[in-house]
């Protein structure tokens, strides 16, 4: 397979365009309308993973992500600003692309070939999301700190086995692993804006 990064660089931008877009128009959502789209997203991604041909990251199913996932972004990100403040928003945002970057490196530059990975961080997504799923009916407050923890660690894992699956050509195309890196990005964010509205400190 022929590297074409700059193709995957090029669809990244371009779903944190889609997302973008939802996210503005999050503003206008009704809040009694957030879980109802929360849930329609656990549905997408519980059904691409059981349901042979329904496949998450499709041309189509990929936008309709991008937009929900931005909707519903839109009421986290507010939120926190209004716990804290703009500039703590984006001085977290900037952090945690910066991690994104790191990791990255690491598993372009210095882990050899992690495809094997992919198997282990799959079935530990499958538990993660069961958890959440667990949590959202029993609301431990425990539970939901470990799971920000290890939601954590896990897309640390993917971004370095994405960026190492572009390092060897693993990768079925540019848009697909464009729209694995924006989800690696996005997850990335929202754990660590998480973690930092548990400890962070209110003005």
């Amino acid at each position: 397979m022929i590297k074409d990064h700059g193709k995957v660089w090029l669809y990244f931008l371009y779903y944190w365009v889609i997302f973008g877009i939802g996210t503005y128009f999050g503003q206008f959502l009704p809040e009694e309308w957030r879980p109802t789209l929360s849930m329609t997203l656990f549905a997408i991604i519980m059904i691409s993973f059981f349901v042979r041909g329904f496949n998450r990251s499709g041309p189509i199913l990929s936008h309709i992500y991008a937009v929900l996932i931005g909707l519903v972004s839109f009421g986290t990100f507010e939120g926190f600003i209004n716990q804290f403040d703009a500039r703590t928003f984006y001085q977290v945002v900037m952090i945690a692309v910066a991690v994104f970057i790191f990791f990255g490196i690491i598993g372009y530059f210095y882990l050899k070939d992690i495809s094997s990975w992919g198997k282990y961080l799959f079935m530990a997504l499958l538990i993660l999301i069961f958890s959440s799923l667990l949590n959202f009916f029993i609301q431990l407050d425990w539970l939901a700190f470990a799971i920000t923890i290890v939601g954590l660690l896990l897309y640390l894992g993917f971004t370095m086995y994405d960026f190492n699956r572009m390092k060897n050509n693993k990768y079925r195309n540019a848009r697909v692993m464009g729209f694995n890196l924006f989800i690696d990005l996005i997850i990335l964010i929202k754990r660590i804006l998480q973690l930092y509205r548990r400890f962070g400190n209110n003005r």
